[in-house]
């Protein structure tokens, strides 16, 4: 590596020098101080340079899309709201848009200019991140013609597949007060399924769009790795982030994702992106006089592994088997059958070793990799240090935060190159899925392996918090793991354990081969259409 050139005064001291080469267990011999001193001080200059010019960000356009009354509401629907605000275009081109008269949250790791992200903690402090620009996918959705009404309430760091780590308030489910919405995002899946907005933009790392669909009886799409931008979106780990839509129907949900989807400048995660991109909403649309043609001849795999997982409500097990053999039932040739993917087991396993020093050196101390892309430097410079006063306020909230926080530190110090070696695994186990997916159109799992539980006290325990998320992601994390497209897709009422009195929503995940949406809509209208999934 070549220096640029030589310091004009040197600004690196000795103690600075050793004890930054003490991070390394090393010392720096003396006689070769004052030389470090020189480079180093070089580096220094090149750093104050940087610091003195002014960012480089996407250009926020408000003539176009101007924002109104952004305030953080009194009144809450759900507690479901981070900051509200009214944001649409201008221009009448734009007013005719596929998303013409749609009304739309964000969720709050998303970035709308001007607009404060909370990122559901307390970690940093209240609106310390207003965002300068516009995330990718709200532009598109503004485009379109959508109204936005405001950022949604996201758990704590995006860290949980529940409802009751915000550090503001707990998300309700809109079925049943005290009861969670799932997560991470949750206030997404409450405005959705409480009727407040049409449709959201939702998160997921390991399931934090499809765990709050099942809960809520929505439809949620994890969709394949890099169709749609996360340029302008809070990262936890780059090689499981996605953003997707978050709806009442599957035409809806199509709607949303033909919006979303598609090349983007900024994008280094596009990886064999297709072009161009199907209109997922008019190949649905070619169907609406008989729906379940959509599927016609589908084969569909029931993966045998993902019935078997620890945790699984025996009740869902049985109902998500008889959805899916309801596809039978349809008289337009659908084959249903079990079949194996022995990694799927093991998958849960991949996903932590995989996301787990990530979580810890990217998503919470904002240590971000070199990556090509939009930067969001205000927020990895809050990030950036840690101390005992912002560790206690996470582990009050949400103790899977602090305990990835430290988890990450053990994978990278205790073992090396595990970490290498889950992201090999992790391509074993998304061509082992493809292998499958060669002889079947869509794969079905459980997603969240019950109803949705009632939500726990701030002052519990951590093992007591802990207990109701434990589980919750074990068939979604795969997916982000592999890359694979994943629906959750509302199939039935429940009641939860602690209450017969009470019915829950209950999800059935469907899952496609890489850039296999449309196959996912197909195989999910032609159920949605032929069967009530509030009394299957």
């Amino acid at each position: 590596m070549s220096v640029a050139r030589l310091p004009e005064k040197i600004s690196v001291t000795e103690e600075q020098l050793q004890t930054t080469a003490g991070l390394f267990n090393v010392t720096v011999p003396e006689r070769d101080v004052e030389a470090y001193r020189v480079l180093l001080s070089g580096l220094e200059e090149a750093a104050k340079t940087i610091e003195l010019e002014e960012d480089y960000l996407p250009p926020l356009d408000l003539t176009r899309f101007p924002r109104e009354n952004i305030h953080k509401p009194n009144s809450n629907e759900y507690n479901a709201w981070a900051y509200k605000a009214t944001i649409k275009s201008t221009l009448t081109a734009d007013a005719g848009g596929l998303l013409a008269g749609k009304t739309v949250a964000i969720k709050d790791n998303i970035c709308v200019g001007k607009v404060p992200s909370l990122l559901g903690t307390d970690v940093i402090p209240e609106a310390s991140f207003v965002p300068e620009y516009d995330a990718t996918v709200v532009t598109r959705a503004l485009t379109a013609g959508a109204t936005i009404l405001g950022k949604a309430a996201c758990e704590n760091f995006s860290m949980s597949p529940t409802s009751f780590t915000n550090a503001y308030a707990f998300v309700q489910n809109p079925y049943a007060a005290g009861y969670n919405a799932g997560g991470s995002s949750s206030g997404c899946a409450a405005l959705v399924a409480g009727g407040v907005v049409d449709m959201a933009i939702g998160g997921d790392q390991g399931g934090s769009i499809r765990v709050p669909a099942s809960y809520c009886g929505l439809v949620g799409l994890k969709p394949t790795f890099g169709l749609v931008p996360y340029t302008g979106i809070a990262s936890l780990a780059a090689i499981v982030d996605h953003a997707g839509p978050m709806t009442k129907t599957v035409l809806d949900n199509a709607l949303l994702l033909t919006v979303l989807a598609g090349v983007d400048e900024y994008d280094d995660r596009q990886i064999g992106l297709p072009v161009p991109l199907p209109s997922y909403v008019d190949e649905l649309r070619k169907f609406d006089s008989d729906p379940k043609q959509a599927a016609k001849g589908f084969r569909i795999g029931l993966i045998v592994e993902s019935f078997d997982m620890p945790g699984l409500d025996a009740r869902v097990i049985a109902k998500v088997k008889q959805a899916a053999k309801a596809f039978e039932t349809l008289g337009v040739g659908i084959t249903v059958e079990e079949i194996s993917v022995p990694m799927h087991a093991k998958a849960p396993a991949i996903w932590t070793i995989a996301t787990r020093q990530g979580f810890s050196e990217h998503g919470l101390r904002g240590q971000n990799p070199v990556r090509f892309g939009v930067h969001d430097a205000a927020l990895n410079i809050a990030l950036s240090k840690w101390n005992q006063e912002k560790f206690d306020k996470l582990a009050l909230r949400n103790p899977a935060g602090t305990n990835a926080l430290i988890g990450g530190q053990i994978i990278k110090d205790k073992y090396p190159g595990l970490t290498d070696k889950a992201l090999n695994l992790a391509r074993k186990l998304k061509d082992e899925y493809n292998a499958v997916l060669a002889k079947y159109d869509v794969l079905i799992t459980p997603c969240a392996p019950s109803p949705a539980n009632y939500t726990s006290k701030l002052e519990d325990d951590i093992m007591t918090k802990m207990s109701k998320a434990i589980g919750a992601t074990i068939n979604t994390m795969p997916f982000n793991i592999s890359g694979n497209p994943a629906m959750s897709l509302p199939i039935a009422m429940m009641s939860p354990q602690e209450d017969p009195s009470l019915k829950l929503p209950v999800g059935m995940q469907i899952v496609g081969k890489s850039f296999g949406e449309v196959d996912i809509f197909k195989a999910a209208y032609a159920w949605e259409q032929s069967f009530d999934w509030k009394s299957f």
